[in-house]
C-alpha cells in the first residue's frame, strides 16, 4: 500500500528522509574539509538533480496527481526565465552572476537552480499549510489561499537569507559590489508567491512530510556552514 496517513511517511518517504538527512549532514562536513571541497563542488549539480528528482518522485507517489507536473513545468521555466533577466539585466534581483560551480547552464543560468525553486517552493507551502490553521466551517477559502502562499513566499525569502553567505563562499553565484540588495529578497518572496498560489487555486495535490524533512535538512546544512566558513 503507497498512501500512508496526512502527516505519516510511507516506507519510500522514510528511506528518503534518511538519505536526506544523511546527504545534507554529510555535505555539510564535505563543504568544511579542504581536501574534500573540490570533489563536492563538481558533483554539486548532479546530487541536486538526485535530491529534488527523488523528492518530486515522493511527492507524485503520494498523491497521484497530473496538476503537479503541469504546475512543475510551469514553475520550472517561469523561474528559469526570471532567473536569466535577472542575469542578463540585473532588473529582477539585483546584479548577480553565477559561479561555475553549478556548470550545466543556459544563459547564464544553471538547469538546476529553477529545479530548486520548484522543489523549495513546495517544500515551503508544506510548512505553510501546517503553520496556518483551516478556515472555521462556513468562511471563505480564497483568502486563506493567498495568505498560505504569501506566508510561503515570506518562507522562501527567509530561507534565502540563510543561503546567501554560503552561496557566495562557495561560488554558487556573486553579487556586482559585493553586497546583497533588498532586492533580491523582495524578488525572491514575490517569485515564490507568484508560483505558489497555483498550487492552493487549482487544487494541487503535493502535500508530502517528506518534505519537511528536506527544509529543515537543507536548512541545518546553509546554517552549519554560515557558523563553519
Amino acid at each position: 500500500m503507497i498512501a500512508a496517513s496526512s502527516t505519516g511517511f510511507t516506507a519510500f518517504e522514510r528511506y528518503l528522509a534518511y538519505f536526506l538527512v544523511f546527504a545534507f549532514a554529510s555535505g555539510a562536513l564535505a563543504h568544511y574539509l579542504p581536501a574534500v571541497l573540490p570533489i563536492t563542488r563538481v558533483t554539486t549539480d548532479g546530487l541536486l538533480l538526485v535530491i529534488n528528482g527523488l523528492l518530486i518522485y515522493a511527492v507524485y507517489r503520494r498523491n497521484r496527481g497530473s496538476g503537479l507536473f503541469l504546475w512543475l513545468l510551469v514553475a520550472y521555466w517561469f523561474t528559469f526565465a526570471m532567473e536569466a533577466i535577472g542575469v542578463a539585466t540585473g532588473a529582477v534581483f539585483g546584479n548577480y552572476t553565477y559561479g561555475p560551480t553549478m556548470w550545466w547552464q543556459w544563459l547564464g543560468v544553471p538547469f538546476v537552480i529553477a529545479l530548486n525553486w520548484c522543489v523549495l517552493t513546495l517544500a515551503c507551502n508544506e510548512l505553510a499549510l501546517r503553520m496556518l490553521p483551516p478556515p472555521a466551517k462556513g468562511e471563505g477559502t480564497l483568502g486563506r489561499k493567498v495568505a498560505v502562499a504569501a506566508l510561503a513566499g515570506g518562507i522562501t525569502a527567509f530561507y534565502d537569507v540563510v543561503i546567501e553567505p554560503v552561496a557566495i563562499q562557495l561560488d554558487y553565484w556573486q553579487w556586482g559590489g559585493g553586497e546583497i540588495p533588498l532586492q533580491n529578497y523582495l524578488a525572491w518572496a514575490l517569485i515564490a508567491f507568484v508560483i505558489s498560489l497555483p498550487l492552493h487555486l487549482f487544487g494541487v495535490r503535493f502535500r508530502s512530510p517528506v518534505l519537511l524533512v528536506y527544509f529543515f535538512a537543507q536548512l541545518f546544512f546553509f546554517g552549519v556552514l554560515n557558523l563553519a566558513l
